[in-house]
């Protein structure tokens, strides 16, 4: 029945968009509401086909999935409008992929998403926004055709595509993988397949930025964790070599480059390529008992401060043509409420304790010390203290720097409310871990 719903609301949603905004708005809201009531209930697609499955790991991320839409919902306006269909469509897609336990289900429901992600990019009102679409698109096909490729090698050497009885010792099957995981990781922004998401997430629309990069990317990790965990318990040293190696370059080229950009969509667009190569020490400590955790965890805390981070700046671009560093000089004074509420997302992303990043780093960084990749952890830790600086740069201008003009920021009600749902997760889970816990110790 969620399923359903969204889908429907998703059709709906059209007939009032441009006419009346808040029926669309309400409709998609409760569409929202309605879904979590049934994966509550457990009225998903699980109970209606046998090649789907839930637990409480996947029942918790698909409530927080929910929430986040409906906080995006509440945020948009004129313009981002379209936005609102599109979300719904996510949603319903989303929820199939993480409930999915066949792999071929699996690159079915990755494409269909990425297909709804290029219609959602291209919501175009200029040629910057022209251009990172164009790019997002581009890096797509390629991916897909890089993911059906190794499907194919790997489609000859298995029966069975349902997760716990894929074949994964067959002749090319490692050779498959690999050239799954070479598109995959286009799709997670993993260096050197970033460049395409350092301008598609700073030149399209932010809504859009904050659906493709904190939605859309963390609904990816756990379905990828979950799709490819056979494959990386039975390959463990290509498994930790392939995984360490890839965080160890994202990590750092994208903290890097972020400390050199003026343009502050640009800064956040190398924060979430950084913050992929965080994500996958999970992916290299699979043999860990907490790996999934981790995995958990980390894409819990980056859907809220991802997707907030992107709203505001979308909120302060919209309300005040605010695009670089030094737009955003007296915003404490200018803009208090936005001004707070991007701080504590920046201070969550950095790390600092009492926030959701900082717990999901944690949890992370300590499956990588349970599985004994120590020299992963430390080089994690050290790039995270790197990325302090430019979170910090950026609070240094929004609070201690005079403002280059006296104009009055205000925040809307709908946007004040989605960013009050999202600020409460990012605190609550950076003060209470055991419900993720709880969730996959079964795993």
């Amino acid at each position: 029945m969620s399923f359903i719903i969204l889908i429907a609301a998703g059709l709906l949603v059209p007939v009032f968009y441009k006419s009346n905004i808040f029926i669309a708005k309400l409709i998609a809201v409760l569409a929202f509401i309605a879904s979590a009531y049934f994966v509550y209930t457990n009225q998903s697609l699980s109970s209606v086909f046998p090649l789907f499955v839930t637990d409480s790991a996947t029942k918790l991320i698909e409530y927080i999935l929910l929430a986040t839409l409906a906080a995006v919902s509440l945020s948009l306006t004129g313009f981002e409008r379209p936005l609102i269909a599109q979300m719904l469509f996510i949603a319903g897609l989303s929820l199939a992929i993480l409930e999915t336990d066949n792999f071929f289900v699996f690159i079915v429901l990755f494409e269909s998403i990425a297909i709804v992600s290029y219609i959602l990019v291209a919501n175009i009102r200029n040629f910057y926004n022209a251009e990172g679409a164009v790019k997002a698109f581009i890096a797509g096909a390629v991916a897909s055709g890089i993911i059906l490729l190794g499907f194919a090698f790997f489609s000859f050497t298995t029966e069975s595509f349902t997760y716990s009885e894929m074949s994964v010792n067959g002749k090319f099957t490692l050779i498959a993988v690999a050239i799954m995981l070479a598109g995959v990781f286009y799709k997670l922004t993993i260096v050197p397949m970033h460049a395409w998401a350092a301008d598609t997430y700073s030149q399209v629309n932010h809504a859009a930025a904050a659906i493709l990069s904190g939605v859309i990317k963390s609904v990816m990790l756990i379905a990828i964790f979950k799709a490819f965990y056979k494959f990386m318990i039975a390959y463990p040293l290509a498994t930790v070599l392939i995984f360490s190696f890839f965080a160890i370059i994202t990590m750092t080229l994208a903290n890097f480059m972020a400390l050199w950009q003026k343009r502050i969509s640009k800064i956040l667009a190398y924060s979430s390529i950084a913050h992929s190569g965080y994500a996958l020490i999970p992916f290299a400590a699979a043999a860990s008992v907490y790996s999934y955790a981790g995995v958990l965890y980390y894409a819990i805390a980056y859907i809220f401060m991802q997707t907030s981070v992107f709203l505001i700046l979308n909120d302060l671009r919209r309300e005040g043509g605010v695009k670089f560093l030094e737009d955003i000089k007296g915003l404490g004074i200018k803009a208090p409420v936005h001004a707070f509420l991007f701080t504590v997302q920046l201070f969550s992303l950095a790390g600092i304790p009492l926030l959701a990043g900082f717990m999901s780093k944690a949890v992370a960084f300590y499956s990588g010390v349970d599985a004994g990749l120590w020299p992963i952890v430390l080089i994690a830790v050290l790039n995270s203290a790197l990325a302090v600086a430019y979170y910090a740069w950026i609070v240094k201008h929004i609070y201690f720097d005079k403002p280059v003009n006296n104009v009055k920021l205000s925040i809307t009600p709908g946007s004040l409310i989605g960013q009050l749902i999202l600020l409460a997760g990012t605190i609550y889970f950076g003060i209470f871990a055991s419900g993720v816990f709880n969730a996959t110790i079964s795993m």
